[in-house]
């Protein structure tokens, strides 16, 4: 095992992380005053020596929550756990990077959502969301492709995000589709939105142009979550008669799962295969 590759430095941090390797490295990122952390977390496939085998990389939103429950406020996504099963079922392998969110809300909120004013919150005043994908499309991407063992084309890289996360990854997945062809669109807080306005941001995103991109819903339906499942179904509903067939377009619905990391990791191996299958 490497201690460093460029300036990531492998993380020897307690964890509850069971597979794979982790680094970390300090960003400076236009979206926020404050420096960031970046975390890549390798599969455990991954062979340092090795730069033939390459692989699909995701990127993800709040990643302190990815696979270290030690760093979280609420809970893991256990995606480590998630990687064992897929690459023993169906040997899918992938990197995942993490851009952990500030400590406080109102600027998270900020960052993770589209250049637009919600309706339904006063909180987010100055979104940063072009800014935040912008920064993964052109900036942070660069430095992972130089750095470590990847596949370059956009079918090998995708976006993710839960919540907030999520409207952030399909907003990515909708306005750089040249550089995404993958949306992980977990529980969307896209009821901060009323309907018409959030149908008029649809359509100017011009959606029948990009049906080659593929998008993967999931929501619950228990206690707080209830509230995010209409317009996750709306904007599902909307891909659907936009022409994206089922290949492309995807919504897990468990009305039994509430708005937590645990719900996310049940059906993360299905949005992962979904992506990755065709690859």
């Amino acid at each position: 095992m490497i201690e460093k590759i460029g300036r990531f430095e492998l993380d020897t941090s307690e964890t509850t992380m069971e597979y794979g390797y982790y680094y970390k490295a300090m960003f400076e990122v236009p979206f926020s005053d404050d420096k960031r952390m970046v975390r890549v977390w390798l599969p455990g496939d991954y062979d340092f020596n090795d730069n033939t085998k390459r692989f699909p990389v995701i990127y993800f939103s709040d990643g302190q929550n990815l696979v270290n429950e030690k760093l979280t406020a609420f809970g893991e996504w256990k995606l480590d756990r998630v990687w064992n099963k897929l690459y023993k079922e169906a040997h899918l392998s992938f990197i995942a990077v993490g851009i952990d969110s500030p400590k406080d809300s109102d600027k998270r909120e900020n960052e993770l959502n589209p250049p637009f004013i919600p309706d339904r919150i006063i909180g987010i005043k100055e979104p940063k969301g072009d800014i935040f994908v912008d920064f993964i499309a052109r900036v942070l991407k660069k430095e992972i492709d130089e750095t470590f063992y990847t596949l370059l084309d956009k079918t090998n890289t995708a976006i993710a995000g839960s919540s907030m996360g999520g409207n952030m990854s399909f907003y990515g997945g909708a306005i750089c589709s040249d550089v995404f062809s993958f949306s992980l669109v977990f529980s969307p807080a896209f009821f901060l939105y009323k309907k018409k306005t959030w149908v008029s941001l649809l359509d100017s995103f011009e959606l029948d142009n990009k049906k080659d991109s593929k998008f993967f819903f999931f929501v619950g339906g228990k206690g707080f979550e209830r509230r995010f499942k209409k317009m996750t179904f709306l904007t599902y509903k909307y891909l659907v008669l936009k022409g994206f067939d089922s290949s492309h377009v995807a919504l897990i619905h468990d009305n039994k799962l509430i708005h937590h990391e645990s719900s996310w990791n049940k059906y993360l191996d299905s949005a992962l295969y979904f992506w990755l299958k065709e690859n």
